[in-house]
């Protein structure tokens, strides 16, 4: 199937020739045409199956058929969990509506109110947002969804995982009647059950494609290294980064502390990097994955703030420096050394303090991880696997006889 079979605007189907794009994805040829036709979605795609296009061409063409003058209240309304994943979003939509006059604004956490009473104060058609901020420019009377019609809530899962439910229900209350077309890389599961109820229309149609979403794509090589301290993590990193098949690279760690350390490690390699985390600037995150984009740096340290929220085509390495605390956000996290099914890596240096969660992992999706040794590099301590050093019970001490002992 071709894009051209699919009815779209010859606007957006310009824009994706444009973009390289000529045949659809699963999750594009199964969502675009329900999304066409006025139906909801709840839709299961992982990372990497191009669903931010899924939404987007549906939501452009709506607004094309609509062929009215912009206004200022948005026609459709984005909604991302991260500033991130909300601007790659951004700029998927600057590329899809280069021949249209449709007019696109971004609102996340991090910007100036100021700033953002005066984007709100323009023409705008399409607005994407993360909940927490577009909450509270609701609630200081800045917003207006009186003419909002569709709604796209992405990464439904990570938006229960943040805590952005009853933000999302709220905004959804405001809207007129609408459209809602609800994406996540799983649907199973109670909580995410109602909430999608609680947003859908009964007669919302949910697309599951067949690869599980607890599954890391099967391009993307994944490998696990045992390591013994920081010196032999610090050696591991350095062999793997140092690797010519490696194009551009995102170390994962835990906290921005670690992210700092890890980057002066790095550099010292004589390697470009910089480090993406939460408490960051907006304008310095930024910053960063820009010239990311642009080729100008190597590697980019960050926290699972950007496990999400990284769409950049050059990046075919992931690397776990310190495994994350939840199973499904491993999953993401190698998610980002492919995309459009290009070939990918994905290593993880396990401490003993890792170990149980590369097993939770292994359970959480059902395949194993292959441990692997490099030549030079191999860890000198044996780790036991998590159910070898649980505490043993102690033997139940001998009951002391009562009876004195005969005498000879």
């Amino acid at each position: 199937m071709s894009f051209s079979e699919l009815d779209l605007d010859f606007t957006i189907e310009q824009a994706l020739q444009d973009l390289g794009f000529s045949e659809p994805t699963p999750i594009q040829e199964q969502a675009i045409p329900l999304a066409m036709d006025a139906q909801d979605i709840l839709a299961c795609a992982a990372t990497g199956t191009g669903k931010t296009i899924a939404f987007a061409a549906p939501v452009i063409q709506h607004i094309l058929d609509r062929d009215e003058e912009s206004s200022l209240a948005p026609k459709a309304l984005i909604l991302a969990p991260s500033r991130e994943l909300a601007r790659q979003i951004f700029q998927v939509f600057e590329g899809l509506l280069q021949h249209t006059r449709i007019k696109l604004q971004l609102i996340v956490g991090g910007t100036p109110y100021g700033m953002q009473q005066q984007q709100l104060s323009e023409p705008c058609d399409i607005l994407v947002a993360t909940p927490g901020r577009l909450v509270e420019l609701d609630q200081k009377g800045w917003m207006d969804f009186s003419d909002t019609s569709m709604l796209v809530i992405d990464e439904a899962d990570r938006m229960l995982d943040m805590g952005f439910v009853d933000g999302v229900k709220h905004l959804s209350k405001q809207l007129p009647d609408h459209q809602t077309l609800m994406f996540s890389a799983t649907i199973d599961g109670e909580k995410m059950g109602r909430f999608a109820k609680s947003l859908l229309r009964e007669d919302a149609q949910t697309i599951q494609l067949t690869d599980s979403p607890r599954t890391v794509p099967s391009q993307i090589k994944q490998l696990a290294f045992r390591v013994d301290d920081e010196a032999h993590k610090s050696a591991l990193l350095t062999h793997l980064l140092q690797q010519e098949r490696v194009q551009q690279a995102v170390v994962f760690v835990s906290n921005r502390e670690h992210v700092d350390v890890w980057v002066q490690k790095i550099r010292k390699l004589g390697l470009r990097c910089d480090g993406l985390h939460g408490e960051m600037k907006q304008s310095d995150r930024n910053d960063h994955l820009k010239q990311m984009k642009k080729g100008r740096l190597q590697v980019l340290v960050a926290t699972d703030v950007a496990a999400r929220g990284i769409d950049l085509p050059e990046i075919n390495t992931v690397i776990n420096v310190r495994l994350p605390r939840r199973a499904d956000s491993y999953v993401h996290r190698a998610g980002r050394a492919s995309r459009e099914g290009n070939p990918g890596e994905c290593y993880s240096l396990v401490d003993m303090h890792d170990l149980p969660m590369i097993e939770k992992i292994q359970r959480y999706m059902q395949s194993p991880i292959s441990f692997s040794k490099i030549a030079g590099l191999e860890p000198k301590t044996k780790i036991r696997s998590s159910s070898a050093t649980r505490t043993k019970k102690k033997p139940a001490k001998k009951a002391t006889s009562t009876k004195k002992a005969k005498k000879k």
